[in-house]
This record gives C-alpha cells, structure tokens and sequence, in this order.
C-alpha cells in the first residue's frame, strides 16, 4: 500500500494537488495534509501508468489478473458469471459482476452499463464485500431464539417451522392485546431491492400493522425537508454529467463523493480538467478535498449562516437574478403584512402587484412586469413582495456574523461569494454531511435559495442538488400502460399499513403515543447502532417492548437484543428487483443460500400463511419479480426475461443515455404556488417563513459548551456503508479501527499525542478510540467513522454519545431529523 500510495503522489500533477488547509486555525497553501488517503482518488484521477500496478500474484486466473497461464485458462473456463444490484445505501446503485467457480464466489468487477459504458463502477467495498457473504463465522447461519438476557447474545438454534410458529403466536397475542398497530415493521436501507426492502412493510399493510417513516430517525430527512419547500419535491437533482460539460465552478457541500458516492467522482475530476473551479466545504479535509482547488473548513451546522451571508452580499452588490426572481421564483408573489400568508385573489390565485394599472393582479396575468420590491396597499391591506422578506432576512448576515456563526473568514466569505455570482453558471451538489445537526432543513433549503438568487437553478451547469439524476425515460406520446405491473404485490386486502414517523419510535415504545409498539420485526437494519442515544434504546426503549425479532445476514449489535434472529440472505443469494430508470436490475441468486438463510420475501410469505393471509401472498419471489415488468409498455419493447436476467439489467430503449437531464429546466415546480419557493407560509409561526439560521442546538448552550467544548461528527468513509464490511479482511489494508480525528492544536492542549488511545464523553456515555491527529479537521471540531460497532471498537459506541431531541418546527412541517453532527463532547487521554 505504501508503494502504491508513493507512486499515485509521485504521479500527481502541481496543479491537481491540495491547495489550501488549516494549520493552528489559519489558512495555507500548497501543503498536503498529513493522513488524507489515496486509493478512491488515484482510481478516480486514473493513475493506471507501469510500475503503480499491483504485482500479480502466481496461479490468479485470467479471469481476475489478465494472466495466460495454462492453469489461469482452465481456471477461466469454469468460470461462470452472475451479476448483483448494490443496493446499498450509498446511492450508487452500481451493477456487480460475480465470478462463480465450483459455487463460491471469487471475484467481483463492474458490470457494463447499457447505454453508459462510462459509468460502470465498483468500489472497493462492494468487490471485497464476497469475503463477508461466504464467512460462515459471520454470518446467521439458522434460526435463533434468545435463552439469556436481551444483549448477553445467549441463543439457541431452532427450526424454523418453530420460529415462525411462536413469532406468529405473539405477532397475535400483542393484536389481541393493544390491536393491529402495536405490531411493527421496520425496514432499513441495509439493501434497497424491492424485494429486500418492502416485503416486511408489505406483510405489515396485510396485517394492518404499523410501518416507521425511516428517514428522520436515520439522520437523512432534512435534505428531503428542505428540497421539497423550495422544489417541492425532495431531490431536485442534476445529472452529474452536467457539471463536466458545463459548470465553470462545481461546490461540493459536505458531500464526500470520493469515498461515498464513488460512480460521480469522475465527472467532477473531469469538470476540474476543462477548467471548472472545484469548492469543497466540510469541516474535514476528506478524500475529495484533494481534487479541490479550494477546501472551505466550515463549523458543523454553519451552512445556513455562510449560504446567508452570501446571499446579502450578492443581493447587496446588485448581482441576484431579478428575472429568475420575478418569473420563475416566489419572489413577485404578495405577501399579507397583517397574518405573514399569500395574499390570494378569485379561485385562490396567488396575487402580484402590476405596476400599469396600481393593484394587485393574479401572477398569470399576461403582460404584467411584477416587481420584486415595494411596499403596497391592495385594497387596504398592506402587502409587499416575497423577495422583500428574503432581502430583509439575509441582511442580518453580513460578512462578519455570518463568519461568526460558520467559522469561515470573512476574506474566504466574500471572495467566494463573488466568484460563485460570477461563475455563471455554478453547480453545488450537497450531501448528507450538511443535513445531521438540529433544524438541519435550514442548511439545504437556503444554499438551495443561494443557487436561485443567483439564477442558477434549471440552468445546465447549475442547480442546487441533494444526491443525483433524475428520472431519464423519455415519454411516449398516447401510451398509458404503465412500465411495471405493481397492481398485485400493493393489493394488500381489507388491510392498510399505519405510517408513524421514525422520529417518535421512541415515545411510541415508552409513553403508547401515538401509538404502542409491542412487537417490532427489524429487517435489512441494525437499528440499535444507527439510531442516537444508544443507551436510552437499550435502557428504555426495548424493555417496553415485549417481542423483538431481527432478519438479518449478519449479527449485528440490534441481532443481540432480539428474541428471535433469523437467518436473511445477502444480495448475492436471491430472486430481486431495482428500478433505477432507464435501468431495471434483475437479480438472481449466484450462489446457493448459507446455512438455512431465507429472503425477506420468503419469510413474510412463511408469516402470513400462519396468520391466515397466505391468498396475499401466493407468489415466490422469482414469481414476483417476473410478473413485474409490463410487456406492453414500450420501455420492455423487445424485453426477454430470461436473456435480461442473465445480464443483470436491462435499458430501457425509451431511456435517455447520451444527454445529461437538467432538472427544472422548463421552471416547472410541484411547490403549492408552481415556483421555486423561498417563502414558506406554513413556516409562519416559527418565524421561518424564509430561511433562517437556527444553530446548533448543543454547540449553542454556552453551559454545555463549556464542559464539553468540542463539537463531534460522525462522517461516513471509505471503509463501509453504515454497519457493513467492516469484516472483510481485503479491506483491513484501507482501515482497521475507527479513529477519532482531532486538530493538533485541540490534541496538544489536552496532551493527545498521535496514536493514543483516547476517551470520548459526555453526559450521555462514552466511547475508546485511537487518536487521529491530523490538519485535515478545523480545530474545535473532532470527527470519527459512522458505522463501527461495539465489537470492533476499543471501548463503548459513538453512538452512546448522540442524542434524539424533537424540534417543533420539523415536527410540524414533517418529522425530526437526527442530529448526528450536533453533539458536545470532551475528550481525555484513555
């Protein structure tokens, strides 16, 4: 690794290199940062040149190392192929291609992309993942039933005739008892295929049981929070490819795509190459900041401040869009002085001030030039348009108290703001990063309304993106038959599912409200290590509920406090279904079951017919997946199941491949008003009708900060997708324990040399790890891995530190998001 490491460096170009970072909080310049790794990013910047190559090891088949050897030949042809959906929650969805020789798995390469030869991709963690798949030492080999303590991880094996017998008897007992809905579900994004994923919350519509609105408990709502008020939906994404073709600034918003998103990183590596000028804001100095031209250190949870500011500076200086702002935007809208609402004509319409007649006018009034300011009386009532509100708002940031409350130097503030107003135009992609501290909708919803002041949203090189692509089919004229024939698998009887957001999953266990949660089935999920405030779940939240039962391939932290543990295959051992248009993943299984592993489809299909809804569920799994795709549709024109399946995929011929989609391009918005909206009237009395900076909740406690007076993130890497791989020894060159990183001058003060063994605490818990002293984190901040559970951890869990704490405001608007990133902690020599 060493080797290799030294060659990608010796190889990298001046002018690709890191050019800035924090050292004893100041700014430098031409310095790498001690710590930050190679490997995502030499694959990404293509160091392929002789000598950086790995040596080939003797007797690898061609089929893995290119060698022509005899044997590696013979090797070749008993080689056989099968292909997999990384369903992961990575985003990338990338197709797997499996060697298959004498029933294992040996390999694992990109698999081809139809339409797309650019974008096949595997990462590291999903070619090394086959090792944890075929480890009988890791994996739920049989049905299990709890004989200790819930957490002594004391079981006994079962058949699974028993398990499911008694599973179903107290699924029933708790019906009896507290009805239908004290019964639950709660499916994950431990694997996304259709099948994998809603089988469980399918059984739970048969049953008329209760189903978790997941997105809030796991950290990942805010985004969707604050793209669907101003977009009204909760994506609003480009595609990628667009930023390589047409961006002249791409800003990268703690979104670590290097590591997390590993199919988008090239077209930012190629968007760099034509000229266009890469931002990378984060805390961290992450592996994507090495192919920035400029890391921006940000103060978790300062997005909204920083955004805020920028935005009084472009408006100040007379740079905002006024014709994106007036048309396309909510800015001409009129807004009631009296009750902060729309002021609304006949039928409702939303009303603007016509300047040629002196009234207000219904905003499709054919040549009416609207203003965007102004003060008006319409028909004795006070009104003045929306973007008054937004202007008003963003001049209480300016340059100074915006980088107060961000960190950011003022000098760093207002160049980048001019340089983002002047790029024309810029694209931001943000990520999760941005969205896991208290209120975090802010964060997105006003970087999102930074992109329309300046007029770069539904503009190729621009927008204002949470993850990536939109949906590329291209529509057929007159036809209405639908692509999928879903119709069977959403019957679900007399029955319907009760969706209660995730965010109360906790008082639904202790306090019944709204609703009692006696029996839980987790599946595809390690709840208890992804969820915050691990301690309150195991001390408070599973003593109240009286029957736990995991699914799962793995023993995971959540498997030890269950009931019962049910063996669950992994994605290379079943029938499934993923549609990501203008592709549809067809997945079989490559290799038999482990142990007595069954899919999630199977299993539920097993509970029903105990429980008296077999009729709902008559279907296997490949029955399932056959019966889904529509042969009259025009996207399956010319579609063979048994031919597709053996690809992995199939591309739809309606698709769109060559052309990046540019969303929002024709200013068509599902907001209540039709337009990009920055005011929000159902924010009112929150007094967050436009975007407001709201900090973070624990860092914002002056009592708390200053007994624990460093901010903590967990940030995901390299190393695995939330829980998994952690166990796949290919990786242990990558990463082999989770580290804390802490600035040099946060570690000196406290006497932390690098390399020791460090505690981590608060008032809620604590947690071991060895100490990662590096430049590449902001001082007053420290950062670890997500993901790393107890068993793997020198002591405790990050997530004995976090905390679940409600906000009104998401609460009203939708749910709470978790705030992963906002935690106060102190940190000792161990």
């Amino acid at each position: 690794m060493g080797d290799n490491k030294k060659c990608a460096v010796e190889n990298l170009s001046e002018d690709l290199r890191p050019v800035e970072f924090v050292k004893d909080g100041k700014m430098h310049r031409r310095t790498f940062i001690k710590g930050v790794g190679w490997i995502t990013v030499a694959s990404a910047l293509g160091f392929g040149a002789a000598g950086c190559a790995p040596a080939e090891k003797e007797g690898d088949s061609l089929a893995e190392t290119g060698s022509g050897t005899d044997e590696a030949a013979e090797k070749l042809a008993a080689t056989e192929y099968s292909y997999a959906c990384c369903s992961y929650n990575c985003t990338s969805r990338c197709l797997l291609k499996g060697h298959v020789r004498d029933g294992k798995l040996v390999a694992v390469e990109p698999g081809e992309m139809p339409g797309r030869p650019d974008y096949a991709n595997a990462c590291l963690r999903s070619m090394s993942f086959i090792e944890r798949v075929q480890n009988e030492d890791l994996r739920v080999m049989y049905p299990m039933k709890r004989t200790g303590e819930r957490g002594s991880g004391e079981f006994e094996r079962i058949s699974w005739d028993q398990a499911m017998d008694e599973i179903a008897a107290r699924l029933e007992e708790s019906k009896e008892k507290y009805g239908p809905t004290a019964c639950s579900f709660y499916s994950f994004t431990g694997n996304q295929s259709k099948l994998a994923m809603q089988s469980a919350t399918r059984f739970a519509g048969c049953y008329g049981a209760t189903t978790w609105d997941i997105e809030g408990i796991m950290g990942d709502h805010g985004a969707s929070m604050g793209m669907k008020m101003v977009y009204g939906v909760i994506r609003g994404a480009h595609d990628t490819r667009d930023y390589e073709q047409n961006s002249n600034m791409v800003v990268i918003w703690g979104r670590n795509l290097a590591d997390t998103h590993t199919s988008e990183l090239r077209y930012i590596v190629r968007a760099r190459e034509r000229g266009a000028k890469i931002v990378y804001i984060d805390p961290r100095f992450s592996s994507t900041a090495t192919i920035a031209d400029q890391w921006i250190p940000i103060r978790p949870g300062g997005d909204s401040a920083l955004a805020l500011g920028m935005i009084n500076w472009i408006i100040a200086n007379d740079r905002h869009d006024k014709e994106f702002l007036a048309k396309h935007s909510c800015g001409s809208l009129l807004v009631r002085e009296d009750d902060g609402k729309y002021l609304r004509g006949e039928g409702d319409a939303y009303m603007v001030w016509d300047p040629a007649s002196g009234k207000a006018v219904p905003a499709d009034t054919e040549g009416v030039e609207a203003p965007i300011e102004g003060s008006f009386d319409a028909d004795g009532v006070a009104v003045k348009p929306a973007f008054v509100h937004l202007r008003e708002r963003a001049a209480e940031y300016p340059l100074e108290r915006a980088s107060e409350l961000s960190g950011v130097p003022v000098d760093v503030i207002e160049t980048f703001a001019r340089e983002y107003s002047e790029a024309k135009p810029a694209g931001i992609r943000m990520g999760q990063g941005m969205q896991r501290t208290y209120n975090s909708y802010q964060s997105f919803r006003t970087v999102a309304v930074l992109a329309a002041v300046a007029g770069y949203v539904g503009v190729r090189g621009g927008g204002a993106s949470h993850a990536g692509g939109t949906k590329a089919n291209k529509p057929v004229p007159g036809e209405t038959a639908p692509e999928f024939l879903y119709d069977e698998w959403a019957d679900t009887g007399e029955n319907a599912a009760n969706m209660v957001k995730s965010s109360l999953i906790y008082q639904c266990a202790v306090e019944h409200d709204p609703v009692r949660c006696d029996f839980i089935w987790f599946n595809v999920s390690n709840f208890l290590n992804q969820s915050p405030d691990a301690h309150r779940i195991i001390d408070e939240v599973f003593p109240n509920i009286s029957t736990i039962v995991v699914a799962d391939p793995w023993w995971t932290w959540t498997a030890k406090y269950a009931d019962y543990v049910l063996p669950a295959t992994s994605l290379w051992e079943y029938w499934d279904l993923y549609d990501r248009a203008p592709w549809v993943f067809l997945v079989k299984p490559a290799i038999e079951p482990l142990g007595e592993s069954k899919s999630d489809c199977e299993m539920m299909t097993m509970l029903a017919e105990r429980v008296g809804l077999g009729h709902l569920w008559s279907k296997t799994p490949e029955e399932w997946v056959r019966s889904w795709p529509n042969p009259e549709s025009s996207a399956f024109e010319g579609f063979d199941f048994d031919e597709a399946v053996k690809e992995g995929m199939w591309g739809m011929p309606t698709g769109i491949y060559d052309e990046p989609l540019i969303v929002f391009e024709d200013q068509q918005y599902q907001t209540p008003t039709g337009r990009f909206e920055f005011y929000t009237e159902d924010m009112v009395e929150f007094d967050e009708q436009v975007p407001l900076h709201t900090p973070a909740i624990e860092y914002s406690n002056p009592e708390l900060a200053a007994k624990y007076p460093l901010m903590h993130l967990t940030y995901h890497d390299r190393m695995n997708v939330h829980t998994q791989h952690c166990d796949c020894p290919a990786l242990h060159a990558v990463q082999m324990e989770q580290t804390l990183q802490i600035n040099p001058v946060d570690a000196e003060a406290r006497g932390i040399a690098h390399g020791d063994v460090v505690r981590l605490f608060n008032d809620r818990g604590e947690a071991k790890m060895t100490a990662f002293v590096t430049e590449g984190i902001m001082p007053g901040v420290t950062a670890a891995q997500a993901g790393w559970t107890p068993e793997r951890v020198l002591g405790g869990s990050h997530q004995y530190l976090s905390h679940l704490t409600l906000s009104p405001a998401e609460e009203h608007y939708s749910q709470t998001n978790s705030a992963f990133n906002d935690i106060m902690i102190e940190v000792e020599k161990a």
